[in-house]
């Protein structure tokens, strides 16, 4: 066993459908997962306006299954909130699954032009607080 971290995560692609996240991000994902630089459990949101389900969004990318069932997808335009408040639902799952607030963050693999655009979103939602907008009840 390495000394990577053991503590599983979510990472929340926005952008997930485009170039960067075929060529670069997904490639280097797997890359880890083989060389077990990841830890056990890991979940990887993909998040963009295609409507896809999470069976199609793996088929997208050339990984083993056992890294697939890794990967989700939350279909959602950048500028409107609905697409962001079902990705909270989606992340709530995630953390009622491990039983703990797991650790997430978001990877931007669009254009600069949309970042503020989804930043704003995110902020709005509260989806940069620790577990979501419901953590502070």
């Amino acid at each position: 066993m390495n000394n990577s971290s053991q503590t599983p995560f979510v990472m929340v692609v926005f952008g997930a459908t485009g170039d960067l996240m075929h060529s670069k991000l997904m490639p280097a994902l797997f890359k880890l997962y083989e060389e077990k630089k990841l830890p056990r459990k890991f979940f990887i949101v993909g998040f963009a306006r295609r409507p896809l389900t999470d069976g199609e969004f793996r088929k997208m990318f050339n990984v083993n299954e056992d890294f697939a069932k890794n990967l989700f997808y939350q279909q959602g335009l950048f500028e409107k909130g609905q697409g962001y408040k079902k990705l909270i639902a989606r992340l709530e799952s995630f953390d009622k699954e491990i039983g703990a607030c797991i650790t997430r963050f978001f990877y931007l693999a669009t254009p600069p032009r949309n970042y503020e655009t989804i930043l704003d979103n995110i902020v709005a939602t509260k989806l940069d607080e620790s577990c979501g907008p419901e953590s502070d009840k």
